[in-house]
């Protein structure tokens, strides 16, 4: 069924970021009313608040499918003179929307649950609930592959989401299921138990989205394995000698924005190194859909003085244990006065306070063996610069 609503409405294997989103969306809408119209009446008729409690759940989904609908839609729009990168992340604000509805519709649920634990009411039990409810496990079930192979195709975390969204519904359901099934055994209120149950998997689904999704508004890590591609594929290009500060900006799951700083030898006419800097720049676009920006750091690769002043303190500072390694070294000398300058890479588990002893340490030990030499050190952690 999957394969064939994507052939017929994707065809040529169509990857538009707004026709699957609208694909993904239309068809939860259409799947989640469908469960909350004919749950709501079961429940009305078994007098259970769990199933009750579950098909509200199905109607928070069909908002959630709703917003993710007006979402694709207004984060296709292009770019314009207020926001020049786009609209991509109002996807992610749309998500942002869906999460709240999810948290209020659970807290809803959790209060109605309880009072049926503490007022219990008898439920009573029909064979065509029980049928009801694996019908809904089962399209809950395929709903939920479904948003998986959507997402296959653009990498959509509202997609993941919903998909992630539509397996807890299935364990809600499966414990709905239980307790219409446990009436004919026990006078226990297993209805208002199970109600809450319900309410806590929509309210970890809720919090759980809010916070994927607050990280990525706040700006989180970026994928390590794209940043891991993108640092080995600049420094194969002829006359890059090292690749560092690699900081990516999301703007929206189709605009990604990056700045790196790469070293070219400081012998290299400055034409030739802003063609190759042009020609990385072009590439990686064409290669990752990340618009990059270089910072061009020379390095004095054909000097042996500094050469072998960089290797003194590589060695020096191999006895710092929470020295990575260090980068863009150079040294510069005005007058009397000799500079030494370069960045550390430190562990990421340093905290800020260790790193200004850290800094402190390594300049008293240099200055030991360079005393004529002044030091400008900047300490780097996980892309975050402590000067």
């Amino acid at each position: 069924m999957s394969k064939f609503l994507i052939n017929i409405f994707l065809k040529n294997k169509d990857n538009d970021r707004k026709k699957v989103g609208y694909l993904g969306s239309i068809t939860g809408i259409i799947c989640n009313v469908f469960l909350f119209i004919i749950k709501l009446i079961v429940g009305i008729n078994v007098n259970s608040v769990a199933v009750m409690a579950d098909s509200f759940n199905n109607l928070s989904d069909v908002g959630t499918s709703a917003i993710t609908f007006i979402g694709f839609k207004l984060s296709d729009k292009p770019a314009d003179k207020e926001h020049p990168f786009g609209h991509g992340r109002t996807e992610y604000i749309s998500a942002m929307i869906v999460s709240m509805v999810i948290i209020l519709v659970g807290f809803e649920l959790l209060k109605s649950s309880i009072t049926r634990l503490i007022n219990p009411e008898p439920v009573i039990f029909k064979t065509y609930a029980v049928y009801i409810l694996i019908i809904s496990i089962i399209i809950k079930l395929w709903l939920s592959k479904f948003n998986k192979n959507l997402n296959k195709i653009i990498n959509s975390q509202t997609l993941e989401a919903a998909s992630l969204d539509s397996l807890s519904d299935v364990l809600s359901t499966s414990c709905v299921l239980i307790s219409i099934i446990a009436v004919n055994f026990t006078d226990f209120s297993v209805d208002g138990v199970v109600g809450i149950i319900v309410a806590g998997f929509i309210l970890f689904n809720g919090i759980s989205l809010t916070k994927s999704t607050l990280n990525m508004l706040l700006g989180s890590n970026p994928d390590p394995k794209l940043m891991e591609n993108i640092n080995n594929y600049i420094i194969n290009f002829d006359g890059v000698k090292g690749v560092h500060d690699l900081i990516i900006h999301d703007y929206g799951p189709n605009t990604k924005m990056a700045t790196v700083h790469i070293e070219i030898s400081a012998s290299l006419h400055s034409i030739a190194a802003h063609n190759i800097i042009d020609e990385i720049e072009r590439k990686t676009y064409d290669k990752f859909g990340v618009i990059l920006l270089i910072h061009f750091d020379p390095v004095k690769d054909k000097c042996l003085y500094t050469n072998k002043i960089k290797e003194r303190v590589t060695k020096i500072l191999d006895d710092f244990e929470d020295v990575c390694s260090i980068h863009d070294f150079r040294t510069a000398s005005d007058g009397d006065v000799r500079t030494m300058i370069f960045d550390v890479v430190v562990d990421e588990k340093l905290s800020n306070e260790n790193i200004k002893i850290l800094k402190h340490r390594i300049i008293e030990k240099l200055s030991e063996h360079f005393e004529t030499y002044q030091f400008v050190i900047t300490i780097e952690k996980e892309n975050i610069f402590i000067n």
